[in-house]
C-alpha cells in the first residue's frame, strides 16, 4: 500500500517500485486522504468560522477531489505502466487513521510511506503521519527517507 499526499517526499516512493517488484509486488493500493481538518478550514474561509461549515464541506470535498484527480490519474498510470494492478482509495478524514483503516480493509501486506510530507517544519524528524503509521500499523511499514543535500 502506498499512501501519498503527492508531496515530493511521498512521491519518492515510486523510485522504489522496481525493487519491490523484484521481490514479488504485483498490486498497489494508492491512498490519498483528504484531511477533514483542511476541508473545515477551507469551507470556513480559513478563519475557523463554524456557522454553516457542514453545508459547505460536501462542496469543498468535491472541489478537493477534483483538484487531486489529475495527480491520482498520473500516479496510477505510472504504476500501471510498470505492470502493477492499482486500486485507488481517496477517503476523507484523519490521514493517520484513514491510512491504517485502508491498510486493514485492503489486507495490505506492506505499507510503503515517505518520511516527510506536507509539513516539514512541524515534523522535523520523521513526520507525524509516518510516525503514527509506524507505531500503530498491524502491517510492516517501509519508510523511504527524503532526499538530503549531497546524499546518495
Amino acid at each position: 500500500m502506498f499512501p501519498t499526499d503527492f508531496s515530493a517526499p511521498s512521491m519518492k516512493v515510486l523510485d522504489y517500485i522496481p525493487a519491490l517488484q523484484e521481490v514479488g509486488t504485483r498490486e498497489v493500493v494508492l491512498v490519498h486522504v483528504i484531511d477533514s481538518k483542511d476541508i473545515t478550514l477551507i469551507a470556513s474561509g480559513g478563519q475557523g468560522f463554524l456557522g454553516t461549515v457542514s453545508d459547505r464541506e460536501t462542496e469543498t470535498q468535491r472541489r478537493l477531489r477534483e483538484e487531486i484527480e489529475h495527480q491520482i490519474i498520473d500516479a496510477r498510470r505510472s504504476l500501471e505502466k510498470r505492470g502493477l494492478k492499482v486500486t485507488v482509495r481517496t477517503p476523507v478524514g484523519n490521514p493517520e487513521k484513514e491510512i491504517l483503516s485502508a491498510a486493514d480493509a485492503e489486507e495490505a501486506s506492506l505499507i510503503v510511506i515517505g518520511s516527510h510530507g506536507r509539513s516539514n517544519i512541524r515534523d522535523r524528524l520523521l513526520g507525524s503521519v509516518s510516525e503514527y503509521v509506524i507505531k500503530n500499523a498491524r502491517q510492516p511499514v517501509l519508510v523511504i527517507k527524503r532526499d538530503t543535500a549531497g546524499a546518495k
